[in-house]
């Protein structure tokens, strides 16, 4: 379904931009929230005056964002529960990061703005980028440790030193782990399908001595 967006969504489309869309998206979300009419030829004769604001809301945005910049220099950090060789035992993920980057900029800060390639599960220093703006993007260091660990502001500082030196080797810490982890999942993935195969070939034997009972 092609639709007008009379607001900007974050990672979907701007305000005034008219955009193809799944029939469920446009149905389920965007015009029952009023984010977007149907592009009909009268509801398009609004769309110089939608982009003409969308200019202005970007430009005080774009300020903003320039003004909070610096406010972003330090590193953000979450102290996790964290189990074996580093793995936490949950996550941390972009509304997680958007909290915390909210409380910074005093200003609440969409998760989708945050540009996570995939959710960390792993303690260490992770760059993420952070879209404060259409125009601008911050890069931000996202430092996790394990709770329970002790000094953690002298360890946090040692972190971001080694990452500093290094940050392709540091990012690459995790990697046995990960391996380990993988092969931990094979090794399920094998198991089960052992106990599927124990199982038919039970259920087969049933069925065979059913059959000379009868």
């Amino acid at each position: 379904m092609k639709v007008l967006f009379l607001e900007t969504i974050e990672g979907s489309a701007s305000m005034g931009e008219v955009k193809d869309v799944t029939n469920g998206y446009a149905r389920n979300y965007l015009l029952p929230k009023g984010y977007a009419v149907p592009a009909t030829v009268n509801n398009l004769k609004d769309v110089e005056v939608l982009q003409a604001k969308e200019l202005v809301m970007q430009k005080d945005k774009d300020e903003w964002a320039n003004a909070i910049f610096d406010k972003l220099e330090d590193a953000v950090i979450f102290e996790v529960p964290v189990g074996q060789q580093g793995k936490l035992y949950g996550s941390v993920n972009q509304a997680d990061i958007a909290s915390k980057i909210s409380v910074i900029v005093g200003k609440d800060v969409d998760r989708r703005s945050i540009l996570l390639p995939e959710i960390i599960r792993q303690v260490g220093v992770h760059e993420v980028s952070i879209r404060l703006s259409k125009n601008i993007t911050a890069l931000v260091k996202v430092v996790v440790v394990d709770q329970e660990s002790e000094q953690i502001e002298d360890l946090v500082k040692s972190m971001l030193a080694d990452f500093d030196k290094d940050p392709v080797v540091n990012s690459m810490n995790d990697t046995d782990a990960i391996l380990n982890d993988d092969v931990l999942v094979n090794d399920e993935l094998i198991q089960n399908n052992e106990l599927i195969q124990n199982e038919n070939v039970s259920v087969k034997n049933n069925e065979e001595l059913e059959s000379i009972d009868s």
